[in-house]
């Protein structure tokens, strides 16, 4: 499902003085809504709230922001937030059965993204600390890229790092050809 953090769904703002909000009166009957069906979230990190957008960059007529955090510190509380959110409204058993996606196809740049590789492997990087910090067997992976694009990279830098990641993401599609 993608648009979870946009403006729409009202979950960030700043204050006059640049200090988060948070607010999940949109999600919580979302979610409420998707668990009262049998269905198990599969939550996707994204599109950047605008208050913590780099850049006005948007896709899609709903203006789902592309662009990274302008503060990486900013952008891993909200997550962790959001994740501790979720775990005091439905518990951390039922959350550890979801899985956390970081972003949506960041290598279709500059639709999706329209930072590098290495800006979203630092988004992974908060995001990924981000939902670990608030419970280490919470599942967290990506790089939800399109034709299986930066899996490789993705493990490397996840290696090299010292980084978690529970799963492997990407979209296939009919296509032979894939920009990233």
């Amino acid at each position: 499902m993608h648009g979870l953090l946009t403006d729409d769904m009202a979950v960030y703002r700043e204050d006059k003085n640049g200090n988060p909000e948070y607010n999940y009166m949109y999600i919580d009957p979302l979610f409420d809504y998707l668990l009262s069906i049998g269905i198990k979230p599969f939550v996707e990190l994204g599109f950047m709230p605008s208050a913590l957008a780099s850049g006005p960059q948007t896709i899609f007529w709903w203006r789902g922001n592309v662009t990274p955090p302008k503060d990486y510190d900013k952008w891993g509380a909200l997550i962790r937030n959001l994740t501790a959110h979720f775990t005091e409204r439905y518990g951390s058993e039922e959350v550890k059965t979801w899985y956390f996606e970081v972003w949506n196809e960041p290598n279709l740049s500059p639709g999706f993204w329209t930072g590098s590789r290495e800006d979203y492997f630092k988004l992974y990087e908060y995001s990924a600390k981000a939902v670990k910090a608030v419970n280490p067997s919470y599942r967290v992976g990506g790089p939800a890229t399109a034709g299986a694009a930066w899996e490789p990279e993705l493990i490397d830098f996840c290696y090299k790092n010292n980084l978690p990641i529970d799963f492997i993401s990407t979209h296939s599609y009919g296509a032979t050809r894939f920009s990233g």
